[in-house]
């Protein structure tokens, strides 16, 4: 039985209504979700004190937890760049996302290891941060989690069996969009490796797009999409799993207000399916 279903804040707050965090508070009563998984965006640099404030008032104040936490994706980008400058610049991003983990009370950090343009053309690079990153995350008394994000050269289960082999204590994020963006959802769901207490998160998403289809990236709601859930379902009961399931699916229309009934139903589909 999962710890419960949580709204990632990427789901309610975004370009469209100036992603405020401010509105958190205001859209909290109308969602049916255990808690917040809360996302550091790149665009509140020089920012970052004031909004972990404003998060944290949020939560203390209307009793929301935030057991999770979004790193930064610019993270990764900068590793898969991979100079000694972008290097510097993406652990210190890191280390800020670990102390506004420890701040909120997440006590879980998922990370995109690659990313952006470069993605996974230099992957050796950003495993081999790896190790260093999730010791900086225990120093801060977070566990991280590896999700298993969009490739440009291999798939996401490549790399992460790669990550398994090469770091046995390492854990992951599996979130179905990605996987059926690469037509690895089986694939995943098989992998008895991943399912046998390595993964420490979920995101539950669809996706409508083809393969590797980079320009349909968008978060889809269960339904909207072509994703299989059944086995995935199936799986994650009969592996035991016991963390949380996330639902990242985009909710703010383009007046910046969110569609809660649609968000809704997704939140209580995994709710239904899981605990």
């Amino acid at each position: 039985m999962i710890k419960g279903v949580l709204c990632s804040s990427g789901a309610l707050i975004t370009r469209f209504n100036g992603r405020d965090p401010r509105l958190l508070r205001e859209f909290w009563p109308h969602i049916k979700a255990d808690g917040i998984e809360f996302m550091i965006y790149p665009s509140w640099d020089g920012r970052l004190d004031e909004i972990t404030e404003t998060v944290k008032s949020f939560s203390t104040e209307l009793r929301v937890p935030i057991p999770v936490l979004h790193a930064d994706k610019r993270i990764g980008e900068l590793l898969s760049m991979g100079s000694a400058e972008d290097i510097e610049e993406a652990r210190a991003r890191f280390r800020t996302g670990c102390g506004i983990a420890r701040e909120l009370g997440a006590g879980l950090m998922v990370l995109h290891l690659w990313g952006g343009p470069a993605s996974d053309r230099n992957i050796g690079v950003n495993i081999s941060v790896l190790g260093d990153l999730m010791r900086e995350a225990r120093e801060h008394g977070v566990t991280l989690t590896v999700e298993n994000v969009v490739c440009a050269v291999e798939t996401p289960l490549t790399h992460i069996r790669r990550i398994m082999a090469e770091y046995p204590d390492a854990l992951f994020t599996v979130d179905t969009k990605m996987a059926e963006f690469h037509l690895e959802t089986q694939a995943t769901v098989d992998c008895v490796e991943l399912w046998s207490g390595r993964t420490a998160h979920l995101h539950v998403n669809d996706y409508s797009g083809g393969y590797k289809d980079f320009g349909d990236l968008r978060v889809r709601h269960i339904g909207e999409g072509h994703v299989d859930f059944g086995p995935f379902f199936k799986r994650v009961r009969e592996s035991g799993y016991s963390g949380y399931a996330t639902v990242e699916s985009t909710s703010v229309l383009p007046d910046g207000s969110v569609d809660f009934a649609k968000l809704n139903r997704s939140l209580d589909t995994v709710r239904e399916n899981l605990k």
